[in-house]
């Protein structure tokens, strides 16, 4: 201690003039001292600060370690949501699907439907059912609350109701199926596209129930699937993208002809057809089992 007091002294004494007087000797002492105390307190108070704030640092530094370690595995669980979601959607959009509608071709002055054909779909088989419902069909008809109003031709029920779900109904009831969508067209419209065009031979056909017949010669999936997209319908766009079929296979589109299980009938003087009533249970079980055969 001593020493390093006499180092200190005398290398303070070697930066002053060797001539100094006694009271010089104090002041150098005085501020030799004050030097040293000085450099302790520093010491002392730099001490003091790092022990006060190591630990708030320390403290810092561990929890933003631990928030990084918490924070890592939920980014990664992220990136592997956004990019397995868009594989559910895709697997989702290629999911089968299958549903019904029914098409009616309108007449433009008397809205009459005198043509009414009852399809269903099923991507799962890849096919379709049309069933060709005879215009003059007595049925049961239903109002926009879904009650029966009393029995009339099939083809009068777009008359007597301007929305469509009353006719949907009439469908629905006479079937024994739900009837998913409804796609409205013009009668014309519907006859160009089967290549029909003297008026002759419109009535002719839809005297004779001769629509299926028609629809087996004339209507490949493309031109039936561009009459409905040119429709009114309310078949959803995802849905009606789905809706696909190769037309090079035939055997895909089935035609269920009620032309023989129909039975003439005049009621009050007005010509009418009934179904046979064994003709329209077979023809629901094979809808629905054709709905539900994914």
């Amino acid at each position: 201690m001593d020493n390093k007091f006499n180092k200190e002294l005398f290398s303070y004494l070697d930066e002053e003039d060797l001539a100094f007087t006694k009271k010089d000797r104090v002041e150098t002492l005085n501020k030799i001292q004050k030097k040293k105390y000085k450099k302790e307190n520093n010491n002392t108070t730099l001490h003091r600060i790092g022990i006060h704030y190591v630990g708030p640092i320390l403290g810092s530094v561990m929890v933003l370690i631990l928030a990084i370690g918490l924070l890592l595995p939920n980014l990664y669980s992220g990136n592997e949501i956004s990019q397995e979601t868009p594989n559910k959607q895709q697997a989702s959009q290629q999911e089968d699907i299958s549903f019904s509608t029914l098409l009616m071709g309108v007449d433009s002055n008397s809205h009459r439907s005198d043509i009414n054909i009852l399809l269903t779909y099923n991507s799962g088989d890849d096919s379709i059912i049309l069933v060709p419902i005879p215009r003059d069909t007595y049925v049961e008809m239903f109002n926009s609350e879904g009650k029966m109003i009393g029995k009339d031709k099939l083809l009068h029920a777009t008359a007597l109701n301007v929305k469509r779900d009353p006719v949907l109904k009439t469908v629905s009831n006479l079937f024994d199926i739900s009837i998913d969508y409804y796609s409205v067209t013009s009668i014309e419209d519907f006859y160009e596209v089967l290549g029909v065009s003297e008026s002759a031979e419109k009535d002719n056909i839809i005297k004779k129930n001769e629509v299926g017949n028609l629809l087996k010669k004339q209507l490949s999936f493309s031109q039936f699937k561009n009459l409905l997209e040119e429709s009114e319908t309310n078949i959803p766009s995802d849905i009606f993208n789905q809706f696909q079929l190769e037309d090079s296979n035939s055997e895909s589109i089935q035609v269920i002809d009620m032309e023989e299980g129909i039975e003439e009938k005049f009621i009050n003087d007005v010509y009418y057809v009934e179904i046979n009533q064994n003709l329209l249970d077979m023809t629901s079980n094979t809808l629905k089992q054709h709905l539900d055969n994914k």
